[in-house]
């Protein structure tokens, strides 16, 4: 299978996991110790809690922005060795229909890990992001009105 598919599906099955609450499946897509290189930090994150704190502060601001659409595409994917991937995509958040961010960039680093492809590292180009996973409202439009949930 070629490297951007299989990004390409790793990203899309992770949003999934986000949008729906899912912790367990994005736990699974995840390799600790995770490294996370921003802007403005480089954070290693080595515990489950550490990792759900994250996962439930990104999945709070995504509903605080009523988020209804995390979309992930994929722009470039190699493959470093058999066990081993990294690829280049860019991230929409979208309101019903309205951009609530700008798009960014990122880099995934993927371990294939006892037959399933994990994060291993993620640097994005926002400059206030952070850990627990947090983006300010600079940078972002919040509508003013949007799909209630």
């Amino acid at each position: 299978m070629q490297s951007g598919t299989i990004l390409q599906t790793y990203l899309d099955e992770i949003a999934k996991a986000v949008m729906a609450g899912d912790f367990a499946s994005y736990q699974a897509g995840v390799a600790l110790p995770f490294h996370l290189v921003t802007h403005s930090a480089n954070l290693t994150i080595t515990t489950e809690a550490a990792l759900r704190e994250g996962f439930e502060a990104f999945r709070a601001m995504l509903q605080t922005r009523r988020v209804t659409d995390y979309i992930r595409l994929v722009e470039i994917s190699q493959f470093l060795d058999p066990e081993l991937m990294t690829g280049r995509y860019v991230t929409h958040l979208i309101s019903g229909g309205m951009r609530v961010l700008d798009p960014f960039q990122s880099q995934i680093t993927l371990r294939l890990v006892e037959g399933r492809w994990r994060a291993a590292s993620i640097t994005n180009a926002l400059a206030n992001s952070r850990w627990p996973f947090l983006i300010s409202s600079s940078g972002m439009t919040a509508p003013s009105k949007g799909p209630e949930e």
